[in-house]
């Protein structure tokens, strides 16, 4: 059967389970746009820049746990999707970028918007943040190249591919025959059994072990595997920041998260002398989690390390037993061969609980506790994530944007379920969860979507709220005002004192934008009246965005992590 390439693509976009494609048009992709006129199951979204498009696939691709789709014109739309493409590449996430090109015979000589070798080049432009960068220049080979954009980016360790598709390679006839993603990708299910039973042995007999649960841990889909390990060895588990929530944070055996504004209690148990097998379970072990490297995160025996990466083992800590593969392959596994050493050690394990009730008494789980109840006005932000948290159905996503917002609902939210909780920490990009929050509503169906966002992101990347307005999105957004980029202002403090520089600016009113932009809009700047406001607007079916006021003078707990960075910075120099 002959399609136009255009059509065959979304056919495979289809056959990945893609229903929106999110993107802003241009002269160079009028082939493949035509191709929606022609299909019932894919639906373009229209974005207001096309770094909000690439955020958007973004949170798809998150919270649906596969590939998302953008969309640009050649020449400056390519360039807009940078930020938003480099995002999901330090974040793992699959997204299929696709970028327009002028026809293969107009390229090199002086073309319109040309980003071909003799344009901008977008090819070797999305190189670096990619795991591939590519333009089809022949349409009898589109589909091949086609299926190995589509491999790399959902096969190993998951991230975003590019195609730049020339004009008339998009609407060029091809050959096809529907094809199941399963004959062009697979899943990696290997493991080495000789280091899963060295690894179980250490963590039956260890006398403290800890686990560290990372993003790679959701995205295998390992974390019912974890807990269950975490159970019947009586072990305590803490999360990275980006996978806040893969081990639920009420258990018993949660230590909170370890790394920017986490935990204490994370922080002072595997910091502690008395660990003597650490099990890092996918993560990278990088600065924000680390608190720069620090060297007493170093188990005193034996650190097991699983990643599907090899080259994130033995980076940054020395690694005794590498497992490489997919995360819940090997935990089950691990699972499988524990059970034969339940009977003969589970009172030995119950040893492990009383260490960690002991760290627990001596270190609470937040800094500053009592501001959660706090009726003071301006209203604390602290208590604002409260109200959040008593106010937010049980089936809520919660995406949150890059500042000061991040930090509130990392050390202070309690999240129970993996993946109801979506911030950005590879690159903390600014903007992106109000962005990125409209594509995870899109892949969410029923589940209410509420994102939380700084006046700073707002006004970055606000206008995005009109593309929920214009697509009927129902969905949430609380913007959390103080008048200065917080996070940015409170880090130079620690330099500069009161003296920041470029990053304060004049009130806003957030909630008339957001009228403007045709959103409901209401504020709630008093203790209190969030949990009356927000699941009125979450049951009204409508965009709304709720205004908050917030005082401006509290300031996260940054400290250690500053310290951190200082004590780097000390240990280098003496190097």
């Amino acid at each position: 059967m002959k399609l136009k390439f255009a059509d065959v693509l979304l056919k495979y976009l289809e056959a990945e389970g893609v229903e929106y494609v999110f993107g802003v048009p241009g002269t160079t992709v009028v082939p493949f746009l035509a191709a929606f006129n022609r299909t019932q199951t894919i639906r373009p979204i229209l974005a207001k820049h096309e770094e909000g498009a690439a955020f958007m696939a973004d949170g798809y691709a998150r919270v649906k746990n596969t590939l998302g789709a953008c969309f640009s014109t050649s020449g400056p739309g390519a360039t807009n999707l940078v930020t938003g493409v480099a995002n999901a590449y330090m974040d793992n996430v699959p997204i299929l970028v696709l970028t327009g090109q002028v026809e293969t015979t107009m390229q090199g000589k002086g073309a319109f918007q040309d980003s071909s070798k003799g344009g901008i080049d977008s090819v070797k432009m999305f190189e670096p943040i990619t795991k591939s960068s590519s333009m089809i220049i022949n349409h009898h080979k589109a589909i091949e190249d086609l299926q190995s954009a589509l491999r790399r980016a959902l096969t190993g360790k998951r991230g975003p591919v590019h195609l730049t598709i020339p004009k008339d390679i998009q609407g060029a006839e091809v050959e096809f025959d529907q094809v199941a993603p399963s004959t062009y990708r697979f899943s990696p299910e290997y493991f080495d059994r000789r280091l899963v039973i060295n690894a179980v042995e250490e963590l039956v007999k260890a006398k403290c072990p800890a686990i560290l649960v990372g993003s790679g841990a959701v995205a295998s889909g390992a974390c019912a595997e974890i807990l269950e390990l975490a159970e019947m060895l009586s072990i305590p588990v803490a999360t990275t920041p980006k996978a806040k929530g893969a081990f639920p944070e009420d258990h018993p055996l949660a230590l909170g998260v370890l790394g920017l504004c986490g935990s204490p209690l994370a922080e002072a148990f595997l910091k502690s002398d008395e660990v003597d097998v650490l099990f890092v379970i996918g993560a990278s072990l990088n600065q924000i989690t680390t608190l720069s490297w620090d060297p007493r995160l170093a188990p005193q025996k034996c650190l097991i390390h699983v990643n599907i990466d090899p080259n994130e083992l033995g980076k940054s800590y020395e690694t005794h037993l590498p497992l490489v593969g997919d995360v819940r392959t090997i935990v089950s596994e691990m699972n499988f061969r524990i059970l034969r050493y339940i009977n003969d050690n589970e009172s030995y394990w119950r040893e492990r609980e009383k260490i960690l009730s002991r760290f627990r008494n001596q270190t609470g789980m937040y800094t500053d506790s009592e501001k959660l109840h706090s009726d003071a006005m301006p209203l604390k932000p602290q208590r604002l994530i409260s109200d959040l948290q008593d106010s937010l159905p049980p089936d809520a996503i919660l995406f949150v944007d890059v500042g000061n917002s991040i930090t509130w609902a990392t050390h202070y939210m309690q999240i129970k379920t993996p993946g109801s909780l979506i911030t950005p920490f590879g690159m903390l990009s600014m903007g992106y969860g109000i962005a990125a929050s409209i594509g995870g509503k899109l892949a969410a169906g029923s589940r209410p979507v509420v994102c939380v966002a700084g006046d700073g992101c707002f006004l970055m990347n606000g206008m995005e709220i009109a593309t929920a307005v214009s697509n009927d999105i129902p969905m949430v957004f609380v913007i959390v005002r103080n008048n200065k980029l917080g996070l940015v202002n409170d880090l130079q403090t620690f330099v500069l004192g009161k003296n920041t520089v470029a990053t304060r600016f004049k009130p806003i009113d957030a909630a008339k934008v957001a009228e403007g932009l045709g959103a409901e809009a209401c504020k709630a700047d008093r203790p209190g009246e969030l949990k009356t406001i927000l699941p009125q607007a979450i049951s009204s079916g409508k965009v709304v965005v709720i205004d908050c006021f917030v005082d401006p003078e509290e300031v996260p707990p940054l400290v250690p992590f500053v310290e951190g960075a200082k004590s780097f910075a000390q240990r280098i120099d003496f190097a």
